[in-house]
């Protein structure tokens, strides 16, 4: 079976031997080889390159921006235990026979509205206020962004190519460059914190029994003295109501914003053997296999801000930065078609051609967060050519 990079390989080792017996001879002063510089623009659609991200604000202690819980109960006592008892409108202390018989003479009303006849009770009323707090914590999933490098590049390729065919086929040796750049800038957010504090007035009624004498009951204002002949009333209510009204309430949003940047300029250097077949007079075809390597200048950073907004104003509360850059050299291996125009009577040619690139991927960490790059892709380019 035929070889042709085989014996390409030994009829170069022959040509820069000069072999006296060897059938190959100089023609003219660039010997054996003819040398070519080709010139173009390629469309380079590249492999993936992107970012996972991460973030620190889900891990930080936040305080609180609207307070804390809080609960102020007026000085009424409870309703199972003997006690003195302060209202807005009046007081039920004890005095020395209370343990006794649960009645006291030691209290006072201030105004007539306070005795329900009908009912056969009088009401005394307090104050009392109450603030919850809550939170509402969200955490997104990590963003994830994924593009392909799709760009214009300049491409040029030097060639080399041996005189003279071998069963149909020339061989000879390339060596290719072409740089793009790629750019990823995403803004972000995956964190949230709502805080809110609900305050509450407590409106609280104290009911008391008046046992069948309403009608007796010592017009307001009154206030009894301790251990007197006056009017005995329960030290414990008979009923307690509470009504809770909603007096005024706070918010606080606090967010995370990322910013990830990404910038890598990609330049491919290849070099390997080719073959040549003339198809006519005007057309030849080439194929090409070999090494890649491919250099890339890269710079990452991330910038994450932490902020509060309350009453319409935002306040950063947290910041942090993360920057890396450095130059990272890929191997890999390339494949290549070209199809090559010679007009008659000129000097230039066209060449049109389609390559493979595969090889090493680049992983780097920003912070908490990662990018890559993958230069596995394709080249379509189209190149003027000159002989050398």
């Amino acid at each position: 079976m035929f070889r042709p990079l085989s014996l390409f390989f030994a009829l170069s080792a022959s040509a820069v031997a000069g072999d006296a017996k060897s059938p190959i001879t100089a023609t003219g002063s660039s010997g054996d080889w003819e040398f070519s510089l080709s010139a173009g623009a390629g469309l380079r659609h590249s492999g993936t390159y992107g970012f996972l991200g991460g973030s620190r604000s889900a891990n930080v202690l936040i305080p609180s921006f609207v307070g804390d819980n809080s609960l102020v109960t007026p000085d009424f006592g409870t309703l199972s235990d003997y006690g003195p008892r302060t209202y807005q409108d009046g007081f039920v202390n004890v005095d020395s026979s209370t343990p006794i018989d649960g009645l006291t003479s030691h209290w006072g009303y201030m105004n007539s509205g306070q005795v329900d006849v009908a009912a056969d009770l009088i009401r005394f009323h307090a104050t009392g206020f109450q603030s919850i707090r809550s939170d509402v914590r969200s955490l997104s999933a990590a963003p994830f962004g994924r593009e392909r490098e799709i760009s214009l590049a300049p491409v040029f390729q030097l060639d080399a190519r041996y005189k003279r065919e071998i069963a149909g086929i020339r061989p000879g040796f390339s060596m290719f460059f072409s740089c793009s750049p790629a750019d990823i800038n995403r803004n972000w957010s995956d964190f949230s914190l709502t805080q809110n504090r609900n305050d509450f007035r407590h409106d609280w009624t104290d009911a008391y029994h008046l046992g069948g004498l309403a009608g007796f009951i010592p017009s307001a204002p009154y206030s009894g003295a301790p251990d007197s002949p006056g009017f005995l009333l329960e030290n414990l209510p008979g009923d307690r109501e509470l009504i809770s009204v909603l007096i005024g309430s706070e918010n606080a949003l606090i967010t995370n914003q990322v910013s990830t940047k990404f910038h890598v300029d990609h330049s491919t250097l290849s070099f390997g053997p080719t073959i040549a077949h003339r198809i006519d007079s005007q057309w030849n075809l080439e194929a090409g296999l070999g090494l890649s390597l491919h250099w890339l200048r890269w710079s990452a950073s991330q910038r994450e801000r932490l902020s509060v907004e309350t009453g319409g104003n935002s306040t950063l509360i947290g910041e942090w930065r993360d920057s890396s850059s450095g130059n990272k050299v890929l191997a890999g291996l390339y494949l290549q078609f070209a199809v090559e125009w010679e007009p008659a009577h000129e000097l230039w040619t066209i060449k049109g051609l389609l390559r493979s690139d595969v090889g090493q991927k680049f992983n780097k960490a920003i912070g908490p967060s990662s990018v890559y790059y993958d230069p596995d892709g394709l080249t379509a380019a189209l190149l003027l050519t000159y002989p050398l």
